[in-house]
C-alpha cells in the first residue's frame, strides 16, 4: 500500500487550477494504481469473476424461479444477456442459456456453494484494491470480512431477483397508467424501455455499495461519488469501445480458437476491475488535494 504523495512535482496537485488540476489528479491516481499492485489484483478479480459467473447465474435463476415462477427467471436471463455488450455475450450466450434453463436437482444449494466459493474471491480482490486505494489498513476479523463479502454476493442475487419481478410488472404498469391516464398507451411500457435505466441504476448502486461496504473504514459520500461517476462513465465507454474492437479488429479466434469468447470476456472483466480500483485511487488523489488546500488555508 502506497503512502504519501507519489508525484515528483505535486505543485499542480496541491495548488493548481484549471486543466492542470485534472492532469495532476489523474497522474497521481495512476501512480498509486501502479504502486498498489492494482494490475495484479485486477487479474485476480477477473479470473474469480469468470469462474463465478455461471454458478452465480444458476443461483440467481434458481432463486428467481423459487420466489416467483420459471417465466420470471427466463425474463431475467433475457435481461442480463441484453445489458452485456453483444460482442462479449454472443460467443457464450448458448452456454449461458443451457446452464440457466436446463432443470437440475438441488441446483439452488449447489449454486450457493459455488457462487460463494468463487465470487467471494473476486469480491475480496476488490476489497483489497479499495483498501489500498483509500490508504486503509484492514482491521476487521476474518469472520467479519467473509460475512461482508458473502452479504455482497447474496444482495446482488436478491437485487436481480427483484429485477425479475420488475420485468413481470412492466406490462402491468402500462395498464395501471392507462387506468390513471386514459390517453396513455399501455403497450409503450415494455422491458426494452426499462432495460437501460434499470441496468444503469443497478450498476451505480453496486459501485456505491462496493465503496461503502468493502473498505475497512466508512468514507463520506463527498469522498466517494467522484470515483463512482468516473467508473460508471469509463465502464460505459469501455463497453462501447471494446465491443467495437472485438467486432471489427478482434483476432481472438486466430489465437485462442474455440476459447475466443471466454478470453474476450476475461479481458473485459480485467479492464473493468482495473477501472473499479482506479476509481478508488482517483478519490484518494482528490482527498490529498483537499487536505493540502485545507492545510494551506
Amino acid at each position: 500500500m502506497t503512502h504519501g504523495v507519489l508525484s515528483k512535482d505535486p505543485e499542480d496537485l496541491f495548488y493548481g487550477k484549471g486543466w492542470r488540476v485534472g492532469r495532476a489528479v489523474l497522474r497521481e491516481a495512476f501512480l498509486r494504481l501502479r504502486g498498489d499492485d492494482a494490475f495484479g489484483l485486477a487479474g485476480n478479480v477477473a479470473f474469480r469473476a469468470l469462474m463465478a459467473i455461471f454458478p452465480f447465474l444458476i443461483f440467481t435463476s434458481a432463486m428467481t424461479a423459487f420466489i416467483g415462477d420459471r417465466s420470471m427467471a427466463d425474463d431475467l436471463i433475457d435481461f442480463l444477456i441484453a445489458i452485456v455488450p453483444p460482442a462479449l455475450i454472443e460467443p457464450i450466450v448458448s452456454e449461458v442459456e443451457q446452464v440457466m434453463k436446463v432443470p437440475r436437482g438441488d441446483v439452488l444449494s449447489i449454486g450457493i456453494l459455488l457462487t460463494i466459493w468463487f465470487a467471494v474471491g473476486g469480491v475480496d480482490g476488490v476489497r483489497v484494491g479499495l483498501n489500498r486505494a483509500y490508504g486503509i489498513r484492514e482491521t476487521r476479523s476474518l469472520v467479519m470480512i467473509y460475512g461482508v463479502q458473502i452479504l455482497m454476493v447474496v444482495l446482488a442475487s436478491l437485487v436481480l431477483a427483484l429485477v425479475g419481478y420488475l420485468l413481470v410488472l412492466a406490462p402491468r404498469a402500462g395498464s395501471w397508467l392507462h387506468t390513471l391516464i386514459p390517453g396513455f398507451d399501455p403497450a409503450s411500457v415494455t422491458v426494452r424501455l426499462i432495460r437501460f435505466p434499470a441496468s444503469a441504476a443497478l450498476f451505480v448502486i453496486a459501485l456505491f455499495a462496493a465503496h461503502v461496504l468493502l473498505p475497512a473504514r466508512r468514507t463520506k459520500f463527498s469522498n466517494i461519488w467522484p470515483g463512482v461517476v468516473f467508473t460508471a462513465a469509463a465502464w460505459t465507454l469501455l463497453a462501447v469501445v471494446f465491443s467495437f474492437y472485438v467486432r471489427s479488429f478482434g483476432t481472438y479466434a486466430s489465437y485462442y480458437a474455440g476459447m475466443a469468447g471466454i478470453i474476450a470476456a476475461l479481458y473485459f472483466m480485467y479492464l473493468s476491475a482495473l477501472i473499479l480500483i482506479f476509481g478508488g485511487e482517483l478519490n484518494r488523489a482528490l482527498r490529498i488535494r483537499r487536505l493540502a488546500r485545507a492545510m494551506t488555508d
